[in-house]
Parts: C-alpha cells; sequence; structure tokens
C-alpha cells in the first residue's frame, strides 16, 4: 500500500495525518510536554522526527510512504541561533514589544515598512521580537549568527539547506513585497543582515533530499518525495 503522509507543527503538538491509496485516513497527535513559553526549535524538531518514525512504526514491510507533506507550520518567529546552530531563545521571545512599535509609529517608520512588507505590524511580529532581542538582551544578540524560523529549521535539520519560502518571509517583516527580497530599510533598523536571514525560494522549484544521515536515522527510502506548503 501507497501512503501520503501529512504533518502539521504547531507549539503545542505534531499532528500527523496518514493518507492511503483509497484516501482513507489515519490521524494522530503526538502533544509536546513543555508548556508554549518555552518550546525550543529543537525540541519541535525531535517531536517532528519522532512522530514521522513511529507513523513509520505502524506500517508493514510491504507499505510506502511515496511523500511527506508539511502542510503547516504556523510558527512565525525568526529563532536566534549561534554558530553552532543552538537556539538561544525559544520560540516564543520578546513580549513587550509594543514601545518599539509605538516609537516607530512615531518618527513613520511602521507606516514605510507596513507598505513595503504589507504586513500590519503587532507585538508578536519577527522584526518587533529581535528589536526587543538587541535592546534588551544585547549579549545574545551578540552571539547571533542566523535567525531561522520553524520552517526553515526543519528544514536545515532535514535537508541541509538554510532557505524559506516568500509566504512565511512576509510575515516576518523584513521581506520586501515589490523587491520580493529582504528588506534594507527593516535590515539597518535590526542590525541584520542578509547573511543572517535564510534565502527566500519557490519551493515549487526546489528539490528536498534527506541527508543521508537523516535518512538513515528516520528509514525513509530514497524515493520519498518531501514538500513544504
Amino acid at each position: 500500500m501507497k501512503y501520503t503522509l501529512l504533518i502539521d507543527v504547531t507549539l503545542s503538538a505534531i499532528n500527523t495525518t496518514l493518507v492511503d491509496e483509497n484516501h482513507e485516513l489515519s490521524q494522530q497527535t503526538f502533544t509536546l510536554s513543555q508548556s508554549a513559553e518555552t518550546v525550543t526549535a529543537e525540541q519541535i524538531v525531535t517531536e517532528v522526527l519522532a512522530a514521522i518514525k513511529k507513523v513509520q512504526a505502524t506500517l508493514t514491510n510491504d507499505d510506502f510512504i511515496e511523500a511527506i507533506t508539511f502542510a503547516e507550520i504556523t510558527l512565525d518567529s525568526l529563532v536566534p541561533f549561534d554558530d553552532h546552530k543552538k537556539a538561544l531563545m525559544p520560540i516564543n521571545y520578546g513580549h513587550d514589544t509594543q514601545k518599539y512599535i509605538d516609537a516607530l509609529m512615531m518618527n513613520g517608520v511602521i507606516g514605510q515598512l507596513e507598505r513595503k512588507t504589507g504586513l500590519v505590524f503587532q507585538e508578536v511580529t519577527p522584526l518587533m521580537q529581535i528589536l526587543w532581542l538587541k535592546n534588551e538582551q544585547p549579549e545574545i544578540f551578540a552571539k547571533v549568527t542566523q535567525y531561522m524560523n520553524v520552517q526553515s529549521y526543519i528544514i536545515y535539520r532535514l535537508f541541509d539547506l538554510q532557505i524559506t519560502s516568500p509566504a512565511a518571509a512576509g510575515r516576518t517583516g523584513f521581506y520586501n513585497l515589490v523587491k520580493q527580497a529582504w528588506d534594507d530599510q527593516a535590515l539597518a533598523l535590526s542590525g541584520l543582515t542578509t547573511e543572517n536571514l535564510p534565502q527566500v525560494v519557490d519551493f515549487n522549484a526546489q528539490s528536498l533530499s534527506l541527508t543521508s544521515e537523516m535518512r538513515t536515522y528516520l528509514g525513509i527510502s530514497e524515493d520519498t518525495i518531501f514538500h513544504v506548503n
């Protein structure tokens, strides 16, 4: 029997849906034990890998997962990582950012950024979180070499690529929709460079191939196709 595995990632759980050739569904929820305020990117990936292995364990030798699709990853926060790719903050950080929004609204910067990004800036907008980190946790900010959202980090761990989709980039406050590139003004404001952020690519034109180490660990066939929405 051939299957398609759909994976949804949230702060509280990893949800899987296994769809067979007859369109019969088998759904499982793998709940994270940590509170939403303390969950790290590493913990999310650990649970994703565990979920894939547990689904694999339910299949027989004649069964084959022909496609694995990350259908939804609803976590937009840009997590700071050091040069060893260790997360320096949990996924949710920098909650008290309204003062930065207010200050940037007074000098007109918010309006400029919102017109370019098409985004209404809120306390949880990743750019605001990074301004909080820069100003209130400068010792951590100084250690950061890379920022990745959870989508990017999952892709990095599975495929050794540092990329993100235009849709995910567009929710960060850094992405200029007109130029379809990271915005120079947002970068200057935050103290980041394009090297600190994932490359923005069209996933429809991007081949995703598991690293040999990850393929062995998960027991996934070389013929399994991966998609990230």
